[in-house]
């Protein structure tokens, strides 16, 4: 294949094809589950575990953000929210770090939806007899297009609490809590 051969799609791949770069939304979580967030919790030691509904309280989200989902290389997304602090039903925080500045999180790829912006942070007990935790923390945007005019999704998350280390660990509980929201492209 001689140089002209390979150029013209070498250039189209380096120049892209015009396709999603950013959009910026402002949203709007569900004010009532915001207030009063709705959650499930499983006890994994039981023999036959079953999730208990029940309803916590006021999430700590700001009920209207401003996004920004950006792409990234390989056809990838970012996200970029306000500083997150999700208040669980117990009383404890999730949240991605203590900085009160705007939080990334890495995302699924452009091309179709919908869309999930993911977060784990594990919590070390450094007390014998404490448990560990790890938090599940994604932003969900249910489109097929990052494109829309309108959004719709929601903010979850999953807090498992284990025992033990590695292998050796055992799930004690998993809760995962759920607020919906709506979108509009800011234009």
């Amino acid at each position: 294949m001689n140089a002209m051969g390979w150029a013209a799609p070498l250039v189209l791949l380096v120049a892209g094809c015009g396709g999603f770069e950013q959009e910026t939304y402002d949203v709007e979580l569900d004010a009532a589950q915001a207030a009063a967030v709705p959650y499930s919790c499983t006890d994994k030691t039981a023999k036959e575990p079953v999730a208990v509904p029940g309803v916590g309280g006021v999430s700590g989200l700001a009920l209207q953000q401003r996004w920004t989902v950006r792409a990234e290389e390989y056809g990838a997304t970012s996200i970029e929210v306000p500083d997150v602090s999700f208040t669980l039903h117990r009383g404890d925080v999730a949240t991605l770090d203590e900085d009160d500045a705007p939080d990334i999180l890495q995302g699924t790829r452009s091309e179709e939806g919908p869309f999930q912006y993911v977060d784990i942070r594990s919590i070390p007990s450094t007390v014998v007899g404490e448990s560990n935790i790890v938090y599940v923390l994604r932003f969900y945007i249910a489109n097929d297009s990052l494109e829309d005019d309108d959004i719709e999704g929601f903010v979850d998350v999953r807090r498992t609490s284990f025992e033990g280390l590695g292998i050796d660990a055992r799930e004690l509980e998993e809760c995962t809590y759920k607020v919906r929201l709506t979108g509009r492209r800011v234009k």
